[in-house]
């Protein structure tokens, strides 16, 4: 392949992701509300779980929150199989990821368990008519028209537009509580970020 159309590819897949994103943002209603309402007032912890690649962005987006102030941590949904469904507690909330909304150990026994512990639960799918969808208190949106990827079937586009959301939903959430740069830097008291910050406050 040539280097040209070797970077005409990769323009491609940008654009494609580009392309996902705006549709996400023209979504986004009263279901976004909502969810932003249940992370900014939950009293408990933040719970995201899921599966495969929507479990590897559910660690990045409970990573996001704790940054915020907002306790979050990510539950692996298999280990809820072998007791870690204790983690849930009533006041919690839990996030779960299925792009098709079908995942089985989420909608047949982490959603079911944690909505019998009386946790709140929403769910990032791109099937709102799904299972999964029906049993949480508020289903958003991140469904796309087609993957990036060749094939057809590699996570691309759908895992960045659930990023994009659980960003959305974290720094919304943290606007309306009014995080301070002072309260950042305590959650960000090392590494590059920790330095130019206490550089800030030395002045």
């Amino acid at each position: 392949m040539e280097r040209q159309e070797i970077i005409s590819k990769g323009k491609k897949v940008i654009e494609m992701e580009r392309y996902e994103l705006g549709r996400l943002m023209d979504s986004l209603d009263d279901n976004f509300v909502k969810a932003v309402e249940m992370i900014t007032d939950c009293k408990g912890k933040i719970i995201l779980t899921g599966t495969g690649k929507s479990g590897l962005i559910s660690r990045k987006i409970a990573a996001t929150l704790c940054c915020t102030g907002k306790p979050a941590f990510f539950l692996s949904a298999y280990n809820c199989e072998n007791g870690d469904i204790g983690a849930i507690q009533p006041n919690d909330l839990i996030i779960a990821i299925s792009n098709s909304g079908e995942t089985n150990i989420l909608k047949d026994l982490v959603i079911p368990s944690a909505k019998t512990i009386g946790a709140k639960a929403i769910c990032l799918t791109g099937n709102t008519e799904s299972t999964l969808a029906k049993q949480c208190d508020v289903a958003l949106y991140i469904g796309v028209e087609k993957e990036a990827c060749p094939t057809g079937v590699n996570a691309t586009t759908s895992t960045t537009n659930t990023l994009a959301m659980g960003d959305a939903l974290a720094m919304v959430s943290e606007e309306i509580r009014g995080v301070t740069r002072e309260q950042v830097l305590f959650y960000h008291q090392g590494g590059a970020w920790g330095e130019k910050l206490k550089d800030e406050f030395e002045k």
